[in-house]
């Protein structure tokens, strides 16, 4: 029976970590949570492009700059990685990174939106799970934010999808009226479309990057989301959250919005089916499709120590090239951000972060 409690607290506890890191909005949407004196910074504005400074490129040789000794004192901190997995391009690249970090002794929850593109210790962050593992992608983020970061949390498109379809779909809030006409179909990376190896070679020496892409459009499809309340399934829901190449609505920061509005949506239908119940099987799918390093022997610590997370304030913290970085060139000529004072140069980011701790 103390197995089974203990149990029942672990998958609790995942489902509150996942909804504390991604749904800005859940607070708000449950009366009993909401505080008036809640700390939430709005958003930056979102530019339709990324904007590069042509001055700033780096190499795979860029240096680090010295370590420091993250801040750990009464706080948890839990990272949430999304992630393509098995049969997407790229599938083992993190499309999301977020950070939650807790501070039980002032009864603060921070959300750190960190962006894929961050340029740290000559690599993107989205890369290190998949090339050096979890743990890496701790120390490197413990670095960057100045915040020791103690759990991980994955999970990736397929189980995505099949969490949405297990809640019979949802209701997004869609901002404005947008279309992509460049999704990535999934198995068609590296169709043809029907050229000549001859017009292959010349299209390949012709263009470069996205405008290469660009002219293989078997490979795409194309999306339109009216504004207002829309309905979407799992498949749907990835789509509107993926999409990056949107004339209206398609930088990488407009894709953090975007996927704030369905994790709201996922919050609402989350609390109007009950689904912290541990008997119930959608609970129960959701939980069996996150990978993690919170261990069951760890749970009743944790639960014990964040205490009565329904206290909390949320803060929102968003690092992009609206406040503290800049866009720039990294190798092969990709896009990267870096801090505005210098490659590797995290004193800013940490203090945006870190201002009441």
């Amino acid at each position: 029976m103390l197995y089974l409690n203990t149990l029942r607290k672990f998958k609790l506890i995942i489902i509150l970590v996942i909804i504390l890191i991604l749904v800005r909005g859940f607070f708000a949407i449950n009366k009993k949570w909401h505080r008036e004196n809640s700390a939430v910074s709005p958003l930056p504005a979102v530019s339709s492009e990324e904007v590069i400074d042509p001055n700033i490129r780096v190499d795979e040789n860029s240096q680090s700059a010295d370590l420091i000794t993250p801040i750990s004192e009464n706080m948890i901190n839990i990272v949430f990685l999304g992630k393509g997995g098995e049969g997407y391009d790229g599938g083992g690249l993190t499309d999301s990174v977020a950070l939650a970090s807790f501070n039980y002794e002032k009864k603060t929850v921070n959300i750190i939106a960190i962006p894929r593109d961050l340029w740290y210790s000559g690599k993107k962050i989205n890369s290190v799970y998949s090339k050096d593992g979890a743990d890496q992608l701790k120390l490197d983020l413990s670095q960057i934010t100045g915040l020791k970061v103690n759990y991980f949390i994955a999970v990736d498109f397929n189980n995505f999808i099949s969490g949405i379809d297990a809640l019979d779909g949802i209701e997004v809030d869609n901002p404005k009226t947008w279309e992509d006409n460049f999704y990535p179909v999934k198995g068609k990376e590296q169709e043809l479309c029907g050229f000549t190896p001859e017009y292959n070679a010349e299209i390949n020496q012709k263009y470069k990057g996205f405008e290469l892409e660009k002219q293989f459009t078997c490979r795409y499809e194309q999306l339109h989301f009216e504004k207002g309340t829309i309905n979407l399934d799992g498949a749907a829901a990835l789509k509107y959250i993926r999409s990056r190449h949107s004339a209206q609505y398609g930088s990488d920061f407009a894709r953090g919005e975007k996927a704030q509005a369905v994790l709201v949506a996922i919050g609402k239908k989350l609390i109007a089916e009950n689904l912290v119940d541990p008997k119930n099987s959608v609970l129960k799918k959701l939980v069996a499709s996150v990978s993690s390093d919170i261990t069951l022997a760890a749970v009743p610590q944790i639960v014990k120590t964040l205490g009565d997370i329904s206290a909390y304030n949320i803060i929102h913290t968003n690092l992009t090239d609206q406040n503290v970085l800049v866009g720039g060139t990294g190798p092969g000529g990709a896009f990267i951000l870096v801090p505005k004072a210098g490659t590797d140069q995290f004193q800013a980011v940490r203090e945006l972060i870190t201002p009441g701790y």
